[in-house]
């Protein structure tokens, strides 16, 4: 009968350490996510004079930017950013075109 106290007393003792190393893992990991953010700095965008940021979604660690203006100075892109590394990933141009070139 005594033994079977110490295996209760050291089971109990165990789920307690192990109930405060997750909460200390879930602490140290959103701690982490705070300071390791990246500055994303200056971006250049090179959008054509009279073009705006007519729109911005953020979604899956990236921003996607859609530009707008007049058309024949091809302000019409949309831009994907990678925000956890702050660069471009990718640039969509739109342009005038005849429908036979679809």
């Amino acid at each position: 009968m005594q033994v079977l106290k110490f295996v209760v007393v050291g089971m109990g003792i165990l789920i307690v350490l192990g109930l405060a190393l997750v909460a200390y893992g879930l602490v140290t990991r959103v701690s982490k996510d705070d300071a390791g953010r990246a500055d994303l700095g200056d971006l250049d965008l090179k959008l054509p004079p009279g073009c705006t940021i007519a729109q911005a979604q953020a979604s899956d660690g990236r921003l996607i930017l859609r530009a707008d203006g007049p058309e024949e100075r091809g302000c019409q892109q949309v831009f994907i950013l990678d925000l956890s590394e702050g660069k471009i990933l990718g640039r969509i141009h739109s342009r005038m075109g005849d429908a036979q070139n679809q």
